[in-house]
This record gives structure tokens, C-alpha cells and sequence, in this order.
């Protein structure tokens, strides 16, 4: 009933969400119209691969920020910042900035990104630049894991390589990590797409324009279509899954389980039903010979099996054979194959990111999404089996990111709630 409430609340302030959005892009576009960007230092460029990086801080670089832009420095890659905030000491940064830019705070990470990329096609470097990473710091940046990372995602391999996929509404890379070849930077459609990006703060506007708009034009871009793929994609934890059982125990213990989104989740039950489904017939005519007092016994039975505590896939296929077996011994390849497929699943679901944090971080990701608590994909539960895998300092400092942003529909009132749950804010 309450969430009934909750719907009809939303679908009602919902137009008028949706104005006052619109009439702050507006108001923005308008206060920013003719302000410039700044470049406050910059470096003569040299011909190596650079990063983008779309940054949001005000006073000082986040300890997590400082520690990526170290690791890129280790890998001998061009930094080239883009801030929509304001530093206190810009020229604090030259030692691990090459090239800083302040802009006006219109048009979200992807007025970053736009202003960036023109930057750097005004001066001429997509004819020399080998490879290029951009990035936002939307994302907490691990440091154990970063160095590797920063060597996958700049290898020459993939024309186009991004962090992770993302099937919502329609198949995209994450617009907050994705790395190009040179060819990509120096293709007229790449910089025709940058060139007539029309910013707005409006954020289903920059997800449909921006994020799926900036994939298209990617995939337009590469020579051949599997040179667009994901480091950490579907294909890479299906893989996994059938090379290392310690990652299906990985799974059942650190995946999403916050309720607050519709996405599927990993559960027992629906591996048991998936296979109820496919492997067993139905065997009516022996219920009708079962003794009420043993339809009882069952009963009680299945109730505790149905509470076991399901912890890895010794006691997953324990529970499925119970439930599942009717004396006979399980085969347990199937059961096995059931499993990697419905955790398969799951992990396809929504914003791979957000749907399997815990889950990329122990395969070698070193990347969080900062909105995960406030977007209602995590919950404390899911943040203490993100947290786990770190240090403990970067475990604070996570924790600490994640929780100052609480879920918006706990905590935003009015139209703000209407916009939130609508995905307008």
C-alpha cells in the first residue's frame, strides 16, 4: 500500500518535476552563456597517451583522486583535468596534472568531457595521441588494483574499450571510463559528435544524448564491431565462472542485495525454479497417495530447507538437492550448470557496476560508483561487502563517499522526490 502511495505521489507531481528541472537547466545555461573555460597551467604536449579526467571538486582533490593521478603518472600518461568546481591552488596540481581547465558548472560530466575534447582538438593532438582513457570522478578509484587497470584499459587491443557494460534501456559502455585509439580521436564522426554535443543539466536528457548517444557514435567509429567491448563485461564473468568455482562463492556472498530496484538478484529460489522448470516432471498422480501426515512432515521440511544459510556452492547445491531430489542423486554437472547460469543473469542486469560492485572489485576492478546508496542500488549490507576487499583506509573513505549521499527517496521531499524517482535528479 505505501508504495502504492508512493507511485501515485510521483505520477502526480511528476509534470511538475519535470518543468522545474527543465527551468533549472535553463536558468544555468543562462547564467553560464558566455563565460569561457580557464586553463590555469598546461603543459607541451609530447605525444603520449593521455587521460581525460572530468572532475567535480571544490578546494582540494579527494584522497582517491590524488592517488589515480599518481598511478597515471607511474604509467607515463598526459593528464589532462577538466574541473567544473574551483580548487583553491590550481597550480598545487602541476605535479600531477599536465594540463588544468576550470569551466563553468553547466552540463554535467559530459560539459567536462565536451570541453576537453575540444581542448585537445583545437590544438591538434588526435594526430599524435596513441590512446586516450577519459574518465569522471563519479567513481572511487582503489589504488592496489589501479596500476593494472590503468595497463588493460590503455593496451592497444580494443579501438574502444570501456570499464563496464551497461543493459539498461539499451546495450552502452559506462560513460565514466572508456578508452579509444588514436584513429578513434582522429575520426570526423568522433569529432563531429563532440563538436554538436548541446549540453543540459536535464540528467535522462545526458544519459540519452551523452552516455548511449557517445556509444553510438563510438561504435560508428571502429574498423570492426568487436573492437567495442567492455574489460570487465558479461562475456569476461561468464568466463570466470566456468574457470574458478571460488568465484560462484565469491557471488553468493558479495552480490546486490538491496531491494529498492527491480533488477534481479542472486538467490537459491531461483536457481531451484529454474531447474524445477526444466529438468522435473511433475508427479501428481504420487501426491494423491501421500499420507496427510507426511504432506506435513514435508512441509515442515521444506520450510527448514528453505531457510538454510546459503553461503557457497556446497551448501547451494546441499539446499538444491533437497529441494530438488526425490531419492534419487542429483546431477550435480547440471546443478553446477544451472548455477553459473542463473548467477549469469543477475550479473546482466541494469548497470553492471552498480548491479555487481562487490563482485568486480574481487575480479580486479578498481572502481565504485559514488551514487550506489543514493540511487537505492546498495544498501549497508551491500556497502560492507564492497568495503571488505579494501583497505582499511580506503574503507573508511569509501564508506564515508557512499553514506553522505543517502537513498533520495528516504530523504528528498516534494517535487525533488517526483524528480528522483522519476530519474530526473
Amino acid at each position: 500500500m505505501l508504495r502504492l502511495l508512493g507511485y501515485l505521489h510521483t505520477l502526480a507531481l511528476y509534470p511538475a518535476a519535470r518543468t522545474v528541472v527543465t527551468a533549472q537547466s535553463l536558468r544555468m545555461w543562462l547564467k553560464t552563456l558566455g563565460q569561457r573555460p580557464r586553463v590555469h597551467h598546461e603543459t607541451a604536449y609530447d605525444g603520449r597517451p593521455i587521460l581525460l579526467l572530468a572532475l567535480y571538486e571544490k578546494g582540494g582533490l579527494r584522497p582517491d583522486v590524488t592517488r589515480l593521478l599518481r598511478a597515471a603518472r607511474g604509467q607515463g600518461l598526459y593528464v589532462l583535468a577538466v574541473n567544473t568546481l574551483r580548487l583553491t591552488d590550481p597550480a598545487a596540481t602541476r605535479d600531477l596534472i599536465d594540463c588544468y581547465i576550470e569551466r563553468p558548472n553547466f552540463g554535467r560530466d559530459f560539459g567536462s568531457y565536451k570541453t576537453g575534447f575540444l581542448h585537445l582538438f583545437a590544438r591538434g593532438w588526435q594526430g599524435t595521441c596513441p590512446r586516450l582513457l577519459m574518465l569522471n570522478d563519479s567513481i572511487y578509484f582503489s589504488q592496489e588494483r589501479m596500476p593494472a587497470f590503468l595497463r588493460d584499459m590503455m593496451a592497444p587491443e580494443a579501438e574502444v574499450l570501456g570499464g563496464t557494460e551497461n543493459f539498461e534501456i539499451e546495450y552502452h559502455l559506462g560513460s565514466f571510463c572508456i578508452a579509444m585509439a588514436g584513429r578513434i580521436l582522429a575520426h570526423p564522426q568522433f569529432r563531429a559528435y563532440w563538436r554538436g554535443y548541446r549540453l543540459t543539466d536535464v540528467r535522462p536528457v545526458v544519459i540519452r544524448r551523452g552516455e548511449m548517444g557517445l556509444s553510438k557514435a563510438l561504435k560508428r567509429c571502429v574498423a570492426d564491431p568487436r573492437g567495442f567491448a567492455a574489460l570487465y563485461g558479461a562475456a569476461r564473468y561468464l568466463r570466470a565462472l566456468q574457470q574458478d568455482d571460488s568465484l560462484i562463492d565469491v557471488t553468493l556472498t558479495r552480490a546486490r542485495t538491496s531491494d529498492l530496484t527491480g533488477w534481479k538478484r542472486v538467490s537459491p529460489e531461483n536457481i531451484r525454479t529454474a531447474l524445477q522448470g526444466r529438468f522435473l516432471a511433475p508427479v501428481n498422480t504420487l501426491s494423491k497417495q501421500v499420507e496427510k501426515h507426511d504432506i506435513q512432515l514435508d512441509a515442515r521440511l521444506e520450510e527448514l530447507n528453505r531457510r538454510m544459510f546459503v553461503k557457497d556452492r556446497e551448501t547451494l547445491l546441499g539446499y538444491l538437492r533437497k529441494n530438488l531430489d526425490d531419492g534419487a542423486q542429483a546431477d550435480e554437472a547440471i546443478l553446477m550448470e544451472a548455477i553459473r547460469s542463473e548467477l549469469g543473469h543477475a550479473f546482466l542486469e541494469g548497470s553492471q557496476i552498480h548491479q555487481n560492485a562487490a563482485i568486480l572489485l574481487h575480479m580486479g576492478m578498481p572502481l565504485v560508483k559514488l551514487d550506489g546508496l543514493y540511487r537505492g542500488m546498495f544498501n549497508l549490507f551491500d556497502i560492507r561487502n564492497i568495503t571488505a576487499a579494501l583497505t582499511v583506509d580506503e574503507q573508511q573513505e569509501l564508506t564515508a563517499l557512499l553514506v553522505e549521499r543517502p537513498y533520495g527517496n528516504d530523504t528528498l521531499t516534494g517535487w525533488r522526490r517526483a524528480a528522483f524517482n522519476r530519474g530526473l535528479i
